[in-house]
Parts: C-alpha cells; sequence; structure tokens
C-alpha cells in the first residue's frame, strides 16, 4: 500500500478514509491516480458510499466505482449485520481490486463486462434453512460466505481447520487466483508446459484429490514443497496459494517501503507493479528480514505470528513461476 496525502492539504490519508481528518475535505480514491477531492472532474462519489462507506469514486454520479462494480450479488440488508459484513468485505476487496488494477491484470471480459464478479451470500435463514453458501470460484464467479467478516466465525473456522493464517485478504486473493488460472493459464499451452513441472499435473481428478486430502492430511515432509498444508490437496490450489502469497509479499513489502520500515537502497520508492517487475530471488531476502522483525513485534504485542510460514526453495520457485504471469513482469 502507498501512503497518501490529501490533495487539499497535504495531510496523510489512510486507504480506506472518506475525507481528510485534518482539513474535513471529502475525498475519494481512483485507482491509478489516488486521492481527489470528491466533485471534481476525475469522479463522482461511488453509489456505495453512504451505504457501505466506499471511498472510490465513480465515473459518473449515481454509478459505482471500479470494485463495487464487480460485486453482482450483496448481502440482505434486512438481515441485522449484513450492513457491517458488506462494508468489512468490500473493503478488503478494495484492496485487492487495487492489487490487481497496479498489476496489469485484466478486469474485463470478452464482452467488456466485469470479471471476475464476487457474489457475497449468506447462509439460508429461517425454520428450514438450505445448504450452507461454500466459498469458492466458478467460470469467473467467486462465492464468499459473508460469515467470513465475522473475527469470531472466522478464527473458529480457523482453529477447526488447523489452519496457522485466515483472513478476507486471504481468502479474496485465493479465489481470484483460481479465476486467473482460467484466464492465463488453463488455454494457454505454453502457459501449462511451464507450470506443470513445478506445480503438478492439474488433470488430476480434483474431487478425489480434495477428499484425500481431508481424509489423510498433508503427506509428510510438505514443508519442503508448499507454501501450506492445503496447497498439497492439488495443483489448482497450490497455484492459489502461491498466488495468494505472492500478493501477500507484494503489498507488505510496498507497505513497509512507504513506511519506511524496510531498508533496502535498492528497492526503495519503488510501488507495487515495480516490485512484480523484480525476480522472487531479489525480493526473498528482504522480504523474509522483514516477515521475521514483524513476527516479533507481533509477539511482543500478543498477538499471533504477522507472518506464520516458511518460504522454501521450492517455493520460491513457485511464487516465480507465477510472477511471470503477471503483466508488469515484462
Amino acid at each position: 500500500m502507498r501512503r497518501l496525502g490529501c490533495p487539499s492539504c497535504g495531510a496523510e490519508i489512510w486507504f480506506h478514509n472518506t475525507a481528510c481528518l485534518s482539513c474535513g475535505a471529502e475525498l475519494g480514491f481512483q485507482p491509478g491516480r489516488g486521492l481527489v477531492p470528491l466533485g471534481s472532474d476525475r469522479g463522482a462519489a461511488c453509489a456505495n458510499r453512504a451505504v457501505i462507506g466506499c471511498n472510490w469514486v465513480a465515473a459518473a454520479p449515481g454509478g459505482l466505482c471500479l470494485s463495487c462494480a464487480h460485486s453482482t450479488v450483496v448481502p440482505d440488508l434486512s438481515v441485522p449485520g449484513n450492513d457491517r459484513r458488506w462494508a468489512r468485505i468490500e473493503r478488503d476487496k478494495r484492496m485487492l481490486m487495487r492489487l490487481l488494477d497496479a498489476l496489469g491484470l485484466p478486469l474485463r471480459d470478452a464482452a467488456g463486462a466485469p470479471a471476475p464478479v464476487f457474489e457475497l451470500r449468506g447462509d439460508p435463514i429461517g425454520p428450514a434453512p438450505g445448504p450452507k453458501v461454500i466459498t469458492g470460484h466458478a467460470h469467473g464467479t467467486i462465492t464468499l460466505n459473508i460469515a467470513e467478516a465475522d473475527d469470531a466465525e472466522r478464527e473458529r473456522i480457523r482453529a477447526e481447520m488447523g489452519e496457522p493464517y485466515r483472513t478476507l485478504a486471504g481468502h479474496l486473493r485465493h479465489e481470484v487466483a483460481h479465476h486467473y488460472w482460467d484466464l492465463l493459464v488453463a488455454e494457454n499451452p505454453a502457459a501449462l508446459d511451464r507450470l506443470r513441472p513445478v506445480f503438478g499435473d492439474e488433470r488430476a481428478d480434483y474431487g478425489a484429490a480434495l477428499e484425500r486430502h481431508y481424509r489423510e492430511g498433508p503427506p509428510p515432509g510438505w514443508e519442503a514443497t508448499h507454501v501450506t498444508a492445503y496447497a498439497t490437496a492439488h495443483p489448482w490450489e497450490d497455484f492459489a496459494d502461491t498466488w495468494a502469497h505472492l500478493f501477500h509479499i507484494l503489498d507488505s513489502m510496498e507497505t513497509a517501503l512507504a513506511y519506511d520500515l524496510l531498508r533496502d537502497d535498492g528497492l526503495q520508492g519503488l510501488e507495487v507493479a515495480a516490485l512484480a517487475a523484480l525476480p522472487v530471488e531479489r525480493l526473498a531476502e528482504p522480504w523474509i528480514a522483514l516477515s521475521v522483525a514483524l513476527n516479533a513485534v507481533n509477539e511482543a504485542m500478543g498477538h499471533g505470528r504477522f507472518y506464520p510460514f516458511v518460504l522454501s526453495p521450492a517455493v520460491l520457485e513457485k511464487l516465480e513461476a507465477i510472477r511471470r504471469l503477471l503483466p508488469v513482469a515484462g
């Protein structure tokens, strides 16, 4: 994340702010440009600003911003708490959309419609509730169970699943990876030839692979070859978890550099697209040093580790294979 300044008075502004806390100017975020005054010739308030506090700008009054336009199903606001859940999810989705746009990844399908799209659904309620909503991806549509916006519920699931890390940002980055596999890899023989030796053959039966994973767990020694235990389930999940981790690294390093938390003369001043243009091997050492330091700070504050993962040589190779798919990689 970049540091942002108020265009009116220069005071520092956080990415999610709707107004300058110093001068009171109403502001909006415009991807590729940063913060702009609302009502300027560069954009109007998103139609969701009053409902969920969206601070991005739309092209015209009454329209949706780039991020909100990708949500085709939103929670039922007649259910208490769903306005808060929707706002929380969209807040993290804006971070994702900012990254996708900055990295040059396509955000439209062949017909010019938003892609991927997001369906933010809650579990059925009532005397005879139906099946629960399963978070996942299918044919360019990402479904997210809005219960993940509740910290206590997400932590319960994390503990139940034995996961070291579970966040909304992580979910969104993982699921969008499946969309970009379909878009950048699935119909690209050259990409498949490069990725299969690294991730394995994705033609393996997906349903059987997941069933085996949940029955038997990850193989012994999985840490040497995969970034998470779940990544061992199938090459698609390995790709998606590794993609999510590349996004974790790029966004966190950009933020650390912006706040002078990472001292590396060769990286100073670089934003996320420039970082993504560098080989993972170049990023690995400063990233590991930063994550170790922030793990220590988090534990000193009584929190869990900031980044509870180990990047083995095999995982670094996978990260580099994904980085090379990015348009900004060159």
